[in-house]
């Protein structure tokens, strides 16, 4: 397995930023390269919630100098990013999310649009929602092995780590996720939650 030289979370950082870099410099299609920006902002935050630093902390990294080809240059380097990040030392979840991340980049450009990547579940009903900032019940309205969605009476700002509990076959369970969306609907929120940590 090529490491890329990855032995640190900043090191994760600096491969990205130089990605997206080389990515902007040509042509690459755009949806790519938002969402592996998009990416490289929500791992920040996982990141620091891991490690107890301020959820607004950036790490201090220069660019990895990078250049790109076209699209499909850019979907293969990327996989060889993640795979390099699975032998790095980089805590479990992280890297559960970056090897996520990669099967999802790679299914929305070049797999079928009409079909997803795992089934999303028939669970739904109650759950309680707690972030820094507040708590309170929501409602899952779906589910899968990836992550939730659900009905909340407040919003929640994306980007934000929550916890969601749930009651599943007499089990309680807890989730850390994050929110990757927050849409109002009527006089509630519909919120997208990512999961990046199962706790029992």
């Amino acid at each position: 397995m090529e490491t890329l030289g990855i032995t640190s979370f900043e090191d994760l950082v600096a491969h990205l930023d130089g990605l997206i870099n080389a990515a902007r410099r040509t042509y690459v299609e755009r949806e790519a390269v938002d969402f592996v920006a998009s990416l490289r902002r929500r791992l920040v935050r996982i990141h620091n919630h891991l490690s107890d630093q301020p959820f607004d902390a950036q790490p201090d990294v220069r660019p990895t100098d990078k250049t790109v080809q076209d699209t499909d240059d850019f979907i293969q380097q990327f996989g060889k990013l993640t795979e390099a990040c699975r032998g790095a030392g980089l805590p479990t979840p992280l890297a559960h999310y970056l090897h996520t991340a990669r099967l999802r980049l790679r299914f929305t450009l070049r797999g079928d649009s009409g079909h997803r990547i795992v089934s999303r579940d028939e669970h739904n009903g109650p759950a309680q929602l707690s972030w820094a900032q507040g708590k309170g019940q929501v409602e899952v309205v779906n589910s899968s092995a990836y992550g939730f969605g659900v009905k909340a009476k407040s919003p929640v700002p994306e980007d934000t780590v929550v916890e969601v509990i749930t009651e599943e076959e007499g089990r309680r369970r807890r989730y850390e996720c994050l929110v990757v969306y927050c849409t109002q609907e009527g006089m509630q929120y519909h919120l997208g939650l990512e999961i990046f940590a199962v706790k029992q």
